[in-house]
């Protein structure tokens, strides 16, 4: 026995499948067994590049030596497993001496297995033949699993005998319907022949129509059924399931459906309280195009029967509150074409009905119906808007309590690319309170820190790092306080007081952009905490926000710095700069109190706060041809006195284009902030950081701000005309969600001129002519949608002469103008558009000049 096997291993080591096969078949069961470890470790030892001679003769001798279909089975699939290649079906032969029942066994063993490929319908499985040669051998039954049945009639097609079994089974699965582009003709020859059951394919198709699907997947089974040409009874033995898929189904079913309805109108067919009962359901779709046939159908109905007219006229009125005013006016017309036809009773649901249409198609059915109508006395009542309501301020959450809560926000933030700025404010405050707490324990506890945590140890930098002169520093943010606090990670007297793109000197890296400027005004603060956790850091912050928007309260402000004199300690000058641009200003005797209390103080301190609030604090004025803060030219250190300046000479002179050195740490240094940490750096003046992103070109192209604009507009201080501009510009780019919360939010406070941000939403090139027109469809839609039609309406009267005299017409200018008149009329609108003359005046019945024609008219209306 052990001669026979070690023959039978060094044929397979010398590749020799002929040989391997001889061997085996001499073996008798239990030597035949006892081989399989060995070839299976031999197989195991291959490299996959190479030896397939040795492959191919193991991969048969090991299939031979199989005692139980069960191994057999087991044997192929990890072949298959190994190299990925498809069986030979020629490795049945091997297999002959096997009874039948032992070859069919694995026939079906292996076409199960076919149930788990996961591209039923891409490429060949790797065994699909060897099961083919089986079920040949054995005389088994066909297989009817899924995945042999898909299999069998991609390779075998209609042809094969078996495919009167398999198409039942094939069609449930998921996407057959795809693929049966190239059956379907040959399944319609098999219904003919009487090989397939016509009615059970029709239902099969219909059943996996109502289950759903993706698009190409239900074309598919929309196709068979139109290439089956269904006749009249076999549409309407199905009515009841047309009038579902009409209601429930994908856009392109239900047309189809729709479609199949007509056929059953026309062929006088279709019973009527079930086309009642079936327009209600299409009717209340919102696609335009199915309402609008299933109107169509209506119609004929109507006129070629009285019977049940006033069930499909009280049908009809639900497209009465239709979001398209075309289909309102078509279901109106449709109405009073056959109002006569109504009972009573009908008529009286009509007439209840026409409340919802919009107000000058419930005028005019008003006074065609004669009598007054629900709707009727709307027209009488001033328009009442529905508004979002107004949020309230959120309080910035406490600092950390815990020093494990602390460690675990401070590694989120290093590790993360962006970090919010309210995280990064709590977490810089917490470091603080921790550090002055006990300081070495806070270092022990970020020693504890697997060194995998901290980007710069992960990419392997050095143990020491210094902040060079004419060099980006490697590390920004809270990475530095906690290399600082990493003894021996950090030269902390190295870090500048103020960061190289503050400098007005020539050194280091002039400001790039509006990100650099406000991101400098943060590292000047980290620099600043840096230092002070190595020497004696204070208590907590001053420049702790009260608010997320970033806002100090007053009274909060003079507790924290009557704590600090009573500790006798001087404020850091940043810490104390951010918390002045911080502080919001009381009015009236408030303001008076809380500054003759900071000077009580006695200190440099609250004599500089009792000044601040005595003139007001920041103010925004008119410099030139921008918005100024010349406050913060007295009394502020360089990084916060120099903001200003630098970013009006940034702007005035253009952006700088600059090659940055490569780091390993830069990434660190580079982050790009948003508007989060623009607000929280000056959150008291709405107008001009809308000016700074304007001027920076972020609100014209630069996204990385649109959900953030709710964050902007809960800021304080007043708009202007570039806050409008801003938030215009934004809009028009058709994301609508940050910005129109933003916008609904300012319209709720009435701090927003909705007709000025519609003026804004055309903008100009740099000769001063009209761009293309903005889509703006979706977004106005959207806000009427909600109730807000007065809004939609003011931003559309700002937008509507500067879009209907744009070089380039907009899209969808029919939906947009037949929007701008359903919220004319609902809010009450007055006045006129000239440009609006120029289309209603041409001739023609498309919907663009009916809607002009009709906007027209409504403000005519509204104006008499």
């Amino acid at each position: 026995m052990a001669t026979e096997r070690e023959a039978l291993l060094e044929a397979i080591r010398a590749g020799d499948e002929e040989l391997s096969a001889a061997l085996v078949e001499k073996m008798d069961v239990a030597a035949r067994s006892g081989c399989v470890p060995a070839v299976t470790q031999i197989l195991r030892g291959l490299r996959p590049e190479n030896e397939w001679s040795v492959f191919y003769a193991g991969r048969l001798a090991g299939l031979a030596c199989q005692s139980t279909p069960a191994g057999a089975a087991k044997w192929v699939l990890w072949i298959n497993r190994l190299r990925r290649q498809e069986f030979p079906a020629s490795s049945a032969e091997i297999l002959a001496g096997h009874g039948p029942e032992w070859l069919g066994e694995l026939a079906h063993r292996l076409a199960a297995e076919l149930d788990k490929e996961r591209r039923q319908f891409e490429g060949t499985p790797l065994h699909y033949h060897l099961v083919q040669n089986l079920i040949g051998l054995s005389g088994c039954a066909t297989p009817t699993n899924f995945g042999y049945a898909i299999q069998r009639l991609r390779f075998g097609g209609l042809t094969n005998p078996d495919a009167p079994i398999l198409v039942p089974i094939a069609l449930e699965v998921e996407g057959f319907g795809a693929w049966m582009g190239y059956l379907g003709p040959g399944l319609v020859d098999m219904t003919e022949s009487g090989k397939l059951d016509r009615t059970a394919l029709i239902d099969q198709c219909l059943g996996r129509l109502f289950r759903g699907g993706r698009p190409h997947e239900l074309r598919g089974f929309r196709r068979l059924l139109d290439d089956l040409t269904l006749t009249d009874d076999e549409l309407a033995d199905r009515a009841g399931d047309w009038a579902r898929l009409a209601a429930d189904a994908d856009a392109p079913t239900a047309g189809d459906a729709v479609r199949r309805l007509r056929r059953l109108i026309d062929a006088g067919r279709l019973d009527v309280g079930l086309l009642g009962d079936a327009s209600r359901d299409v009717l209340a779709r919102p696609e335009k195009g199915l309402v609008s046939a299933q109107l169509k159908h209506l119609g004929q109905a109507l006129r070629s029967s009285t019977d049940g007219a006033g069930q499909l006229l009280t049908a009809a009125t639900v497209a009465f509150g239709h979001e398209d005013n075309a289909v309102q006016e078509q279901a109106w017309k449709l109405v009073a074409r056959h109002i006569a036809k109504a009972e009573p009773a009908a008529r009286a649901q009509i007439v209840e009905a026409v409340a919802v249409l919009t107000p000058d198609l419930r005028e005019q059915a008003t006074a065609a119906l004669g009598e007054s109508t629900p709707g009727s006395e709307r027209t009488r009542t001033p328009y009442q808007e529905t508004l979002p309501p107004v949020v309230a301020p959120q309080r910035a959450s406490a600092p950390p309590e815990t020093l494990p809560e602390l460690i675990g926000e401070i590694v989120a933030i290093v590790a993360a690319p962006h970090a919010s700025t309210v995280e990064s404010e709590r977490a810089l405050d917490g470091l603080v309170r921790f550090a002055h707490r006990d300081r070495a324990a806070l270092a022990a506890a970020l020693r504890s820190v697997p060194a995998k945590q901290w980007p710069w140890q992960s990419e392997g930098q050095v143990t020491s790092q210094r902040f060079p002169d004419r060099q980006p520093y490697p590390v920004a943010g809270i990475g530095v306080i906690v290399l600082a606090l990493l003894l021996g990670r950090l030269d902390a007297e190295s870090l500048p007081v103020v960061p190289p793109e503050m400098s007005d000197n020539g050194t280091g890296f002039p400001p790039q952009c509006g990100h650099c400027v406000f991101r400098a005004a943060w590292r000047a603060r980290i620099f600043e905490v840096a230092r002070a956790v190595l020497a004696d850091p204070p208590p907590f912050l001053l420049s702790g926000p009260s608010w997320r928007t970033g806002v100090v309260d007053t009274d909060v402000l003079l507790d924290r710095l009557a704590e600090y004199a009573r500790l006798g300690i001087t404020a850091g000058p940043a810490d104390f700069d951010q918390a002045l641009l911080r502080v919001r200003i009381p009015v009236g005797p408030d303001r008076d109190r809380l500054a003759g209390a900071a000077a009580a103080l006695g200190t440099a301190e609250g004599t500089r706060f009792a000044q601040w609030l005595s003139s007001g604090g920041l103010t925004v004025v008119e410099e030139g041809t921008g918005l100024a803060l010349p406050a913060l030219r007295e009394g502020f250190t360089d990084p916060f006195r120099r903001l200003d300046v630098l970013l009006r000479k940034y702007h005035n002179a253009g952006p700088v284009s600059q090659d940055l050195p490569d780091s390993s740490l830069y990434h660190l240094a580079a982050r790009p902030l948003d508007l989060p940490q623009w607000v929280a750096t000056l959150p008291l003046v709405r107008e001009y950081i809308a000016a700074q992103m304007i001027s920076t070109r972020a609100g014209e192209s630069d996204f990385t701000y649109v959900s953030d604009l709710p964050l902007l507009a809960a800021a304080d201080g007043p708009i202007g005309p570039l806050f409008h501009r801003l938030l215009a510009n934004t809009l028009s780019r058709g994301r609508p969600d940050g910005d129109m919360d933003a916008l609904l939010q300012l319209i709720a406070r009435n701090e927003m001129d909705a007709k000025h941000v519609g003026e804004c939403l055309i903008p100009r090139n740099k000769r001063g002519g009209r761009q293309p027109a903005p889509d703006l469809l979706d977004l106005l839609t959207e806000i009427a949608r909600i109730g807000a039609h007065t809004t939609a309406w003011n931003i559309l009267a700002g937008a509507l002469p500067g879009l209907l005299s744009a070089s380039e017409l907009p899209r969808r200018l029919g939906a947009l103008l037949s929007l701008a008149a359903d919220c004319a009329s609902t809010s009450g609108a007055t006045g006129s558009i000239p440009e609006l003359d120029a289309i209603a005046d041409r001739t023609g019945s498309s919907q663009t000049i009916k809607q002009a024609r009709r906007l027209r008219q409504i403000l005519t209306e509204a104006t008499r």
